[in-house]
């Protein structure tokens, strides 16, 4: 009966207010019909969300290249979701931008000039579009790095670690698959594909052209891969080399550059052959442990096996290392 009344009601008051009136109820009506025959919307996955998210801030693992080598180091990063960007753009104008300079021992490799036109995403590949500049001179070159052959290595090898750190940074818990990656001059322009010469300077055919990537492991910074370089850099006594990957004792030592030098020339040890396990991490995610199989010589003749030892390795930061009395308990052996 109330419905009945509420109806009458209704009507008479479209009739007595106007045509205006009756248009806005109508659409207002129209609009309810099609919200109920519409189908759910399925929700965007949080990585992709810009609002209404339970937290206000999302963690991401960015790589940057580590120091002056060929691999990718860590970076934690938080990100507020409060900004209009999503988390893929912010994670590819923050890699564009740099390392926190809380890590001093990661380096960024895009030219400063480098902008980000566009980062969208299609099924489980995401296309970013960089300013051209990333193909122009990098940070740090001469004005005739052209003309230089280490320059131009040192340029190709930028490039190829800026698209794996893009890469890796995006494909982190499998948020996505592939990267493409597309430059442009400006926004106005058609994206473009880059020819994969400027990532591989043995490749000649300039039709070819730089396809989706998707992840590799092998250029980040395992344990695996950081205790290969330290001992790779004591086999070529590289000093330089293997203290970029030696981090202080518990207790806060830790020898200078050039104490660390002095030290391995007194103790005058080379390593004449290794082999390592693929490596473990323990349950805090912070401690790994290697198997090393190698051998030893001193400066005086006498030789040394090392067989099947356990040796540790920890997060610093947020990167893998050695702590330094480990390394000179391998080099010193008692």
């Amino acid at each position: 009966m109330k419905k009945a009344i509420m109806t009458v009601l209704l009507a008479l008051a479209i009739v007595l207010l106007g045509p205006s009136v009756r248009q806005l109820v109508q659409e207002a009506a129209q609009g309810m019909r099609q919200e109920e025959a519409a189908p759910a919307v399925q929700q965007e996955p949080l990585f992709t969300q810009t609002e209404h998210v339970a937290s206000d801030e999302i963690g991401v693992t960015l790589y940057y290249r580590y120091g002056e080598t060929a691999v990718l180091g860590m970076e934690r990063h938080t990100f507020d979701l409060r900004r209009e960007e999503t988390v893929a753009r912010s994670i590819v104008e923050q890699l564009v931008a740099g390392p926190d300079s809380a890590h001093g021992r990661l380096s960024g490799v895009f030219p400063r000039d480098t902008q980000v036109l566009s980062v969208t995403a299609e099924g489980s590949t995401v296309y970013v579009t960089l300013s051209d500049d990333f193909l122009g001179r990098p940070d740090g070159a001469p004005e005739d790095w052209e003309d230089l052959s280490d320059w131009q290595e040192e340029a190709t090898l930028r490039r190829w670690l800026a698209v794996q750190s893009l890469v890796c940074s995006l494909t982190e818990g499998g948020r996505y698959q592939r990267v493409q990656l597309y430059v442009a001059r400006s926004d106005d322009d058609v994206p473009e594909r880059i020819p994969l010469y400027w990532f591989d300077r043995d490749v000649r055919d300039r039709t070819v052209v730089l396809a989706a990537c998707s992840r590799d492991e092998q250029v980040i910074l395992t344990p695996q891969r950081a205790m290969q370089m330290i001992l790779d850099g004591w086999q070529q006594r590289d000093e330089a080399a293997v203290y970029a990957l030696l981090c202080a004792d518990e207790d806060g030592q830790m020898l200078t550059l050039s104490a660390f030098e002095a030290k391995m020339r007194e103790a005058d040890v080379s390593l004449l052959t290794a082999e390592i396990s693929g490596g473990t991490i323990d349950a805090t995610g912070r401690a790994a442990t290697i198997v090393l199989d190698g051998a030893i010589r001193s400066s005086d003749g006498g030789e040394a096996r090392i067989i099947r030892e356990s040796v540790p390795l920890t997060l610093a930061g947020d990167n893998w290392a050695m702590r330094m009395s480990t390394f000179l308990s391998l080099v010193i052996r008692e």
